[in-house]
């Protein structure tokens, strides 16, 4: 994903947990979720509201100053018929992509191979760092020199989002060549970035969004798959649970990763080459056939995976708080 698509989605996770604290209690949006958990959603808002604006920059930070997108951006999985692993994760209930997987897919629960990548570490890694920040802030006095900031913080939380989001992209989690920017990969993440630059206005000039008087990206006309988005995470319901059987951040990513492959491999068939073009990916491909349906999925699980990530980590602080 490229920069504005990075910061839309951790945008837009921010207004998916005020939407969860927000919802009145008979509401499917929140059914089965706890009002404690509503509670910390809505503490949670609160606190990034003051430190919205570095949100742009925060959720690119791992492209354009850690470059380690090949390593920490993916998990690269290959199918094969003597593979090392064949299980899958149990994913929560309303984790689009899962569902569709365990319907369509033609190579769920056959054996594959991991062959590069390391992004539910690189995930379980920063929400610990979150915790442990968010504790040493809470322990120091302040002006203490070993202290951290919570500018700094939020910068985490928004760079945590862009690991999160990138494992949804499928192509970042299958071994065949589409990684090349000057192929599909590319040409695919320029039309999510030209759509949101379409929909929202951006102040360049001070690296932010311009904001509506909700405090939330300011919009312009939404194209259809922006708006389809944004109803989706309004109305989606909210589970807070990892899914049976995970019980951290990086079980759940681990879980992520395994439905992504498997939804490239449904998108794109083996016969397609990365040599061939945009037009040919559009026509030729099922996901270029039904390109803003898949996208919503796509888009509207990353968004859901960063709210309910940020959310736990969120809660183990304030649990520890106490």
């Amino acid at each position: 994903m490229k920069k504005y698509s990075h910061a839309w989605i951790a945008f837009m996770a921010i207004k998916r947990l005020e939407t969860i604290a927000n919802a009145s209690s008979d509401s499917v949006v929140v059914k089965g979720v706890s009002e404690d958990v509503r509670k910390q959603a809505k503490s949670l808002v609160k606190w990034f509201m003051d430190y919205r604006d570095f949100v742009i920059q925060g959720a690119w930070y791992p492209d354009e100053v850690f470059k380690d997108m090949s390593t920490s951006h993916i998990v690269k999985y290959k199918p094969n018929e003597e593979g090392k692993y064949c299980s899958f994760r149990s994913m929560p209930s309303m984790h689009a992509i899962t569902t569709l997987m365990k319907r369509k897919s033609s190579l769920y629960n056959l054996p594959y191979d991991i062959t590069q990548g390391n992004c539910a570490d690189r995930c379980e890694s920063i929400a610990h760092s979150i915790v442990d920040n968010f504790k040493m802030l809470y322990r120091e006095e302040r002006g203490c020199p070993i202290a951290t900031t919570n500018n700094h913080i939020a910068m985490r939380f928004f760079i945590l989002s862009h690991y999160v989001a990138d494992c949804h992209m499928p192509l970042h989690c299958d071994n065949r060549p589409f990684s090349d920017e000057k192929g599909i990969h590319g040409a695919i993440e320029k039309k999510w970035e030209d759509q949101i630059k379409k929909s929202f206005k951006i102040d360049t000039d001070n690296n932010r969004f311009f904001y509506a008087p909700d405090g939330y990206p300011l919009p312009t006309t939404p194209t259809t798959f922006v708006q389809s988005v944004l109803e989706e995470i309004s109305s989606r319901q909210y589970v807070h649970g990892w899914g049976n059987g995970n019980s951290s951040t990086w079980d759940y990513m681990s879980g992520v990763s395994q439905y992504s492959y498997l939804f490239s491999y449904f998108l794109i068939p083996p016969t397609f080459q990365n040599t061939q073009g945009i037009n040919e990916f559009m026509e030729q491909t099922e996901w270029g056939q039904h390109f803003d349906d898949y996208n919503k999925m796509i888009f509207s699980d990353a968004i859901d995976s960063v709210a309910r990530i940020w959310l736990h980590v969120w809660i183990k602080y304030r649990s520890w708080m106490k």
